[in-house]
């Protein structure tokens, strides 16, 4: 945990200066790299762990790693991958950081060359067995198509985008510091935010609570408080959630009436107020990011069942050989029950530990097409199994 901080920490006493452009032109000479021109476009395929995170299979100075991919991440690396591959590190000790210059990282035929990785305890921070991260400062010299649905990532070299039906959606995009890709979200017609297109996230929407403050009285009364948390990233305080309805949400030609939201500790490196845009938004459409050009295109081709407002008010986890209730909703429909964040979940629909997935428990907890579900809870010494029903959190 330490060295994450203290990494976030290099990045911002590295950027200090009054202006955005500089800023961004010093991270460049710092984290380096050279995106190599594609021959032709390159499909590459990836799998979804734990309903949300891409997988993909990258080669890094010329060693296979299993590696997560995140538009709202950087490009590290695992210490003990770093150190199998007998990779030169830089130190900075005054900030307990290390980073690997590496000779080459491919996504197949997708190629950047001398990019400094962030050394880390990767694994044992972000609980994976994944070897790293490629972030947005690998994606950055190329345009890269998402689609959940064939789960591929398309890459191209960088052209202007043009509409091709008129249901593609075509929206500039800005990149703020160091390198990741917004877009402006409107909120209920007050303000303005960059809504940054995170692929990492598995929530439609998560806002910064500092932006609470904007909210009228009427929907600060209408709040729904977490016992607990259901979004979470490393901070120096305990994390709070917050659930709440948004009459209206507009990007683009992107409007959405009546949408549940997540207002959460978002990650201080981030240094401003941003709306992340995750997986459950970002699945119903084809999107297309062009960093050179600085634009991005969305296509829908899907529509989800997801929803946050229609729920039994659990977040579960499977967390090393047992389940974790990270966040209770108040007032809902588990909050009745008594359960709590200490309450010891023994099975889901009779199903142990064992033999269920993370992205069953998530289909389970947020598909408005599942309205009800069993928890065996131990109680008193004993197991109790309940039924927990959804009901719209809201009314």
């Amino acid at each position: 945990m330490k060295k994450i901080f203290c990494l976030v920490m290099v990045i911002i006493a590295l950027t200090l200066i009054s202006c955005q452009v500089a800023k961004t032109k010093m991270f460049e000479k710092f984290k380096g790299g050279e995106g190599q021109k594609l021959e032709s476009d390159v499909v590459v395929s990836f799998k979804l762990v734990a309903s949300h995170i891409i997988e993909v299979e990258a080669e890094i100075n010329g060693s296979i790693q299993t590696i997560v991919l995140d538009t709202g991440g950087l490009t590290m690396l695992d210490k003990s991958i770093a150190d199998s591959l007998k990779m030169e590190l830089i130190s900075i000790p005054q900030n307990n950081v290390q980073l690997a210059e590496t000779d080459e990282i491919k996504l197949q035929d997708v190629t950047v060359n001398r990019l400094k990785m962030g050394v880390i305890d990767f694994r044992k921070m972000f609980k994976f067995q994944h070897s790293g991260m490629i972030g947005s400062d690998y994606l950055r010299f190329f345009q890269s198509e998402f689609n959940y649905q064939k789960q591929t990532i398309t890459f191209r070299n960088s052209q202007k985008l043009k509409k091709r039906t008129n249901k593609d959606l075509l929206m500039d995009i800005e990149i703020i510091f160091p390198y990741f890709p917004t877009v402006d979200v409107r909120i209920n017609s007050k303000k303005t935010l960059p809504g940054l297109i995170n692929t990492g996230l598995h929530y439609a929407f998560v806002l910064p609570i500092s932006w609470m403050e904007n909210l009228s009285e009427e929907e600060k009364n209408g709040l729904i408080e977490a016992d607990g948390f259901f979004a979470k990233w490393p901070t120096p305080t305990p994390p709070k959630s917050y659930l709440c309805k948004m009459d209206e949400i507009r990007f683009g030609g992107i409007v959405l009436k009546d949408i549940s939201v997540i207002f959460a500790e978002l990650p201080a490196f981030l240094q401003q107020e941003v709306v992340l845009i995750g997986k459950y938004f970002l699945e119903n459409y084809i999107t297309i990011l062009d960093y050179p050009k600085r634009q991005v295109m969305f296509t829908e081709v899907y529509n989800n069942n997801y929803t946050l407002a229609y729920s039994a008010g659990i977040m579960i986890s499977r967390k090393d050989d047992k389940f974790d209730i990270t966040g209770i909703w108040k007032n809902s429909p588990a909050a009745e029950f008594g359960i709590t964040s200490d309450t010891e979940l023994q099975a889901i629909n009779g199903k142990s530990h064992a033999e269920i997935s993370q992205k069953e428990i998530m289909e389970m907890l947020m598909n408005k097409k599942v309205a009800k579900f069993y928890l065996t809870i131990l109680r008193d010494d004993r197991e109790d199994e309940i039924l927990l029903r959804k009901r719209d959190l809201f009314e």
